[in-house]
């Protein structure tokens, strides 16, 4: 697992903060997230009750695009149909499972292990196949990352939250009762805290 630069747990319970930052850890581990997160604070008040989680993220790969790994060009002269000829054929099944999702299976064919035919208007979604996504990494890590907070990490019965998501952090803000304006003001200050740290 990759450290992360900055994971801090603040509580007035010390025990609390103990099991929490291990629930954390574990969590993150178990769900292949640890690279994924920079840097982590954490605030949690038993009392109060609430719980904030602030992170900076560190997300690898972009969306997979067609235009990736094939060219895609117009089909045989005369007809209705964009030729995808594959570079790399990682992405086949995927492919396949898009365009059928798309276009239906039987306007679909496949002649060979490098030629995709469509058929479709050329001139309508020629480029529009080119920029086409087969695969959103991203997107994919962000959910099990909500799936990881909103699941396993947030404390049972914290069931009133508002999160904030983007491609460089995560914040979420929990609890029992109504969220009052001083715990999003302060899951803000965290989550700027976290970035000053990274900037500095």
């Amino acid at each position: 697992m990759e450290q992360l630069e900055t994971f801090i747990v603040e509580c007035p319970d010390v025990t609390g903060a103990k099991t929490t930052r291990s629930l954390i850890l574990d969590t993150l581990s178990d769900l292949s997230l640890s690279r994924v997160i920079e840097r982590l604070k954490v605030y949690m008040d038993p009392v109060e009750p609430v719980f904030i989680f602030a992170a900076l993220l560190r997300l690898g790969s972009p969306s997979i695009k067609i235009k990736d790994f094939a060219r895609v060009d117009m089909g045989a002269l005369g007809k209705d149909e964009v030729k995808i000829e594959l570079e790399k054929e990682m992405f086949t099944i995927k492919l396949l499972n898009k365009l059928w999702a798309k276009y239906g299976k039987e306007n679909i064919e496949q002649p060979d292990r490098k030629t995709i035919i469509v058929k479709t208007d050329p001139i309508k979604d020629l480029d529009m196949l080119r920029e086409f996504v087969i695969e959103e990494p991203q997107q994919e890590v962000l959910d099990r990352l909500i799936d990881a907070i909103a699941l396993r990490i947030i404390p049972e019965g914290f069931r009133v939250r508002k999160h904030e998501l983007s491609s460089t952090h995560v914040l979420f803000v929990a609890s029992e009762d109504t969220l009052k304006p001083e715990w999003l003001a302060k899951g803000q200050e965290i989550l700027e805290s976290l970035r000053r740290e990274e900037n500095a």
